[in-house]
């Protein structure tokens, strides 16, 4: 069978992946987002479905030689280079190339992880904290605001204070509300979303179809993901309930993978803080040896081997040394 890699070739997840298809015995094929019309494009049948990948090279596949893909876009997708003064069409052409991609990804009939028209309640943070409190999940207080009075008092409401993020479905760094973010705001700036700051430790939950992997992490950062160096993970199992109820948010969202983020507080309280449809598993499954990526393999349809063998990630995470949760702060 073959595993379609659609999106960004250069991104380290889909890398790993295509790695481990390809040990499984699988065949991969790349299907690069800013060489579309260029490389490869897709013809549809009568019933406008896909029915078969075309490329320069005048090779082709059928949709049925396809057993799953897997897709990785980058925000900001290349163009050619022919485009590049063309400042003002480049927009156009990045959004019309895009919606023919989502059109491949919508409606070709195998598992695709994930479909982008998927997971959009993290397109806005505020619209999919008040979804998620809506299913059952704790959620911390929070505000969407641009006014630096009305975040000062909230923070200052809290003993712990308050974080803030951006309430976008972009990558932001996580930090504390103070005097800097304050003085910005003063000075007219896009709203941010604010929460309490919730004192213990973070927990990673990556949902994969029906199975669940949770990764506690120790850190004395506010954002783990930028001093990975003084970070502590462990593979640990999550509560049932809140296994159950992140399977089932991921299902209604259309995910087959998700990642869950979690705040586990001093009494044992899991509050969730949002949930990522485009997650990157590669450090946890690293630092614990969990095998994440073959439960992608399994989602795609890609046929396991038929011995055991150890990818260079989970290798890694055996011959480190036991993370332990002994102290408040771990480096």
């Amino acid at each position: 069978m073959k595993l379609l890699l659609v999106g960004d070739d250069r991104d380290l997840s889909a890398a790993y992946v295509g790695w481990l298809a390809r040990a499984r015995g699988a065949e991969t094929v790349v299907l690069a987002e800013d060489r579309f019309g260029l490389d490869w494009w897709f013809e549809t049948d009568e019933l406008s479905r896909p029915h078969e990948l075309v490329f320069a090279e005048e090779a082709s596949i059928a949709v049925e030689e396809i057993g799953g893909v897997f897709v990785r876009l980058n925000p900001n997708p290349a163009v050619p280079s022919h485009l590049d003064h063309l400042t003002d069409v480049i927009p156009i052409f990045v959004a019309e190339r895009r919606y023919g991609l989502h059109y491949l990804l919508d409606h070709i009939d195998v598992p695709v992880v994930n479909r982008p028209s998927s997971g959009r309640s993290n397109g806005s943070k505020p619209f999919q904290m008040d979804a998620l409190q809506r299913f059952g999940f704790r959620v911390p207080d929070w505000i969407v605001s641009n006014d630096a009075s009305a975040v000062a008092s909230f923070a200052q409401g809290w003993r712990e204070g308050a974080i803030y993020k951006s309430p976008s479905g972009l990558r932001s760094h996580v930090k504390r509300v103070d005097e800097v973010l304050l003085q910005r705001l003063g000075n007219s700036t896009s709203p941010v979303l604010v929460q309490r700051f919730i004192p213990g430790h973070d927990v990673r939950l990556h949902v994969v179809g029906s199975r669940c992997f949770a990764t506690a992490i120790r850190s004395p950062a506010v954002d783990y993901r930028f001093e990975p160096d003084s970070t502590v993970y462990e593979g640990i199992q999550a509560p049932p309930e809140i296994e159950e109820a992140c399977r089932a948010f991921t299902k209604l969202d259309g995910l087959a993978l998700s990642g869950f983020d979690f705040r586990v507080d001093l009494d044992g309280n899991w509050l969730c803080l949002e949930m990522n449809p485009v997650p990157t598993f590669l450090p946890y499954e690293a630092a614990t040896g969990r095998r994440i990526g073959d439960a992608v393999l399994d989602l795609c349809g890609v046929p396991p081997l038929c011995h055991d063998r150890i990818s260079p990630l989970t290798a890694a995470a055996q011959e480190a040394q036991p993370a332990s949760f002994d102290g408040a702060v771990m480096a």
